[in-house]
């Protein structure tokens, strides 16, 4: 599971985005924070030094042994406190605040004779002068030792939305790179008619006119490429009409033998690119009834009895009833049973016919243990008149056409199908029934 998570960051480029972004706001952040704690730790001894100097102006001023009056004027213009501390004399220049037990002095570097602390929040300096020694609490006014965490956090909550802002902008630059995905998705799918819809004029934009462009002269070859097919098989038929009308006239051979034969198959693969082709400029025309699917199949199973290998009914619902066109989905059932029983040999085990419920589909698998189908043939099987035979041997017929019509049929019921096989392996042909069907405009 952390695994998947990790890989699916890493597999996403808006995440990468979001990741590096967050990764540099850290960093922004923590080199602010860490320059102003830098900055205060070089200016504070000059600071304090600064303090010391005055303070010892001030201790000039006071006299020795300090003047009690000046002090307290000079306490009160200078909001510090000021006490003396002598075996013969001790004053103060306001209320003591008393000292903390735990208050820590420590000398100062530049002047040893000067010890430093803090007592409540109150910076204290400690000076020897003469017999005595004069203790200074500076008030709260004097913060310079501190870090303004207020004024980091909003420096830092502006970084992050400046970043946050610069993630949405680029995020909405990127934005076509997703509609073109599944631009690319749909098209991989066989729906050629799919468009991206962009109103940008920038190069994304520019890469979403071309993609449709080039969406429509695929699609504009593959219908040319089909009316040429049927063109060329109406006008077949005629000569092929003749030619069986002129073949009567002949007596009895060999050769006329051979002649009808050809003729028949020339007629029969006809016969199989205009069904086909009709099939294709028909498909939205269903003829939708509610069936049952399992009597339905049990139906066409029936009509191979007999026939080796045989063909067993695995797990199947008792009833289940579906949307759809009785016709057509036998044609589908009959083509693909028929090539699981021919490309199986005599001693395989039996093909098995199933039934499982894959919400929002109900999948009809039919799986055989014959000569499988290798993996780089795959993905053209449902191309018209591709043929992993290669030799087009008259063993196995066919024009390749079946697997074609499947599809159509399929597609046409918002179903699917799909095939899974290996050499010596078997195929496996699964066929998703969508379970609510509804017949599109």
């Amino acid at each position: 599971m952390r695994s998947s998570w990790i890989k699916t960051i890493f597999n996403s480029v808006f995440m990468k985005l979001l990741l590096v972004l967050v990764v540099a706001g850290i960093c922004i952040n923590l080199s602010v924070t860490s320059y102003i704690r830098h900055e205060h730790e070089t200016n504070e001894p000059a600071i304090r030094n600064s303090v010391i100097n005055h303070l010892n102006y001030i201790i000039k001023d006071l006299g020795d042994p300090p003047d009690f009056e000046r002090a307290k004027r000079v306490a009160q213009e200078a909001s510090i406190q000021i006490e003396y501390q002598s075996p013969s004399l001790n004053w103060s220049t306001s209320e003591s605040v008393p000292l903390s037990p735990q208050l820590k002095l420590r000398p100062s570097r530049t002047y040893p004779r000067v010890l430093i602390g803090e007592n409540r929040g109150r910076h204290i300096f400690v000076i020897d002068q003469g017999s005595g020694r004069l203790i200074f609490q500076l008030g709260h006014e004097f913060n310079w030792d501190t870090v303004d965490m207020e004024a980091v956090g909003r420096l830092m909550a502006l970084l992050t939305a400046i970043l946050a802002g610069a993630y949405l902008f680029i995020r909405w630059i990127l934005n076509p790179v997703k509609a073109l995905t599944e631009g690319v998705r749909e098209v991989s799918r066989g729906n050629l008619d799919h468009r991206v819809r962009l109103r940008r004029s920038d190069e994304l934009g520019e890469l979403a006119k071309m993609f449709n462009a080039m969406t429509d002269r695929i699609r504009n070859m593959l219908r040319a490429k089909e009316q040429l097919l049927l063109d060329v098989s109406h006008e077949l038929r005629s000569p092929l009409t003749r030619m069986k009308v002129a073949l009567e006239s002949l007596s009895e051979s060999y050769a006329k033998k051979n002649i009808r034969e050809d003729v028949a198959e020339m007629e029969k693969m006809v016969t199989e690119i205009l069904k086909t082709a009709r099939s294709h400029y028909t498909h939205g025309q269903l003829n939708l009834q509610r069936i049952d699917m399992v009597d339905l199949i049990k139906g066409v199973v029936s009509a191979f009895k007999g026939q080796l290998p045989d063909i067993r009914m695995g797990e199947m619902p008792d009833h289940i009833e579906l949307d759809m066109d009785p016709v057509r989905v036998k044609t589908v059932l009959k083509n693909v049973l028929d090539n699981a029983v021919k490309y199986s040999f005599n001693s395989s085990k039996p093909v098995e016919i199933s039934m499982e419920n894959c919400n929002p589909y109900w999948m009809v698998r039919i799986r055989d243990n014959g000569v499988g189908i290798p993996e780089d043939e795959l993905p053209y099987i449902f191309e018209p008149f591709y043929r992993v035979d290669k030799s087009r041997s008259k063993d196995t017929g066919g024009y390749g056409l079946g697997l074609s019509l499947c599809k159509t049929v399929m597609e046409a019921h918002q179903g699917k199908i799909e095939v899974e096989s290996s050499p010596e392996g078997g195929t496996t042909v699964s066929l998703y029934f969508l379970l609510n069907h509804h017949e599109e405009p």
